[in-house]
């Protein structure tokens, strides 16, 4: 199939594409999740245990301290955060107009001019409101209160500074590829300035990420699969709706998307590396207490 072809197909089956989009990244988030939880802790120790038997050299046998010392999560996610930024350098690097993803976005542009109705561009004109700074700031501010009322000051500060910092670096990685916006030829969303990476993808994949990362860390197990479920999806649809409005490439949501993924990734790996620094503490304190008391 062509670039122009596939265009087309996703231009006129827009809401089967949405569908088939939003359920591929929902089983591929919830299968990544299900398979840590299953058998993370289980292959951790088979190597472990194969380590301690095979004649490794010091760097392998060194370099496995890591999940040991940082806990599997931060080193997982650190490894995600370095190749969602290596998929952000490939992507910004095929936007060109003679590359196969340039070509793709202008012929998608344009299909969507010609094939998308007035009826589902009015519904993603509503629905790209809730990646708009107006919904998100707010969310944001809301977040960290109810963060402080449950004592958790440190995470609230993370929260707030991951989303802020997040958001200024996508204004400057905006500045340094200028690329200009697709030309629309409706009134219903207003869009300036430069177009790569998207802001409304990253800002929503950056602060329902990390929504999703402390509804982890707070609520029971019932409802993780849920609430990640959820997530996913508004992530999906807003960055999307920005290519289907025609204020965006194709390409410039995929950036926002590779670009939020590392910068929520980079986020948890530090945080969980400073949980499991306090939990460890935490657990030292009460070995000694325990130490003192039976000594007395």
């Amino acid at each position: 199939m062509s670039t122009s072809e596939l265009a087309e197909f996703v231009a006129t089956r827009l809401w089967f594409t949405l569908v088939v989009v939003t359920s591929v990244m929902v089983l591929i988030a919830w299968g990544c999740w299900y398979g840590l939880q299953r058998w993370g802790g289980r292959a951790a120790v088979l190597v472990r245990e194969w380590l301690s038997r095979a004649p490794t050299p010091v760097v392998i046998s060194s370099a496995w301290q890591l999940p040991r010392r940082l806990g599997i999560q931060a080193l997982l996610s650190a490894a995600f955060a370095v190749l969602a930024s290596l998929v952000f350098l490939e992507i910004a690097d095929e936007i060109g107009a003679d590359e196969d993803l340039g070509r793709f976005d202008i012929e998608l542009s344009a299909a969507l001019n010609r094939h998308a109705s007035e009826e589902q561009l009015r519904t993603f004109a509503l629905l790209t409101h809730l990646g708009d700074k107006a919904f998100l700031i707010p969310l944001v501010i809301v977040v960290a209160l109810l963060l402080l009322w449950r004592r958790q000051r440190f995470i609230a500060a993370a929260w707030v500074v991951a989303c802020a910092l997040g958001g200024l670096l996508n204004v400057v990685l905006k500045a340094i590829f200028a690329r200009s916006r697709p030309e629309f030829a409706h009134s219903l969303v207003t869009a300036d300035g430069w177009s790569f990476p998207s802001g409304h993808s990253s800002g929503s994949m950056i602060v329902y990420g990390l929504l999703g990362y402390l509804a982890v860390l707070y609520t029971p197990k019932s409802v993780h699969i849920p609430t990640a479920a959820i997530a996913m999806t508004l992530v999906v649809y807003v960055g999307l709706s920005r290519v289907i409005l025609q204020v965006h490439y194709f390409s410039d949501v995929l950036g926002g998307y590779a670009f939020g993924a590392s910068w929520v990734a980079a986020w948890i790996a530090g945080l969980e590396v400073l949980r499991r620094a306090e939990r460890l503490a935490s657990a030292g304190k009460i070995d000694k207490m325990r130490v003192r008391n039976d000594g007395d």
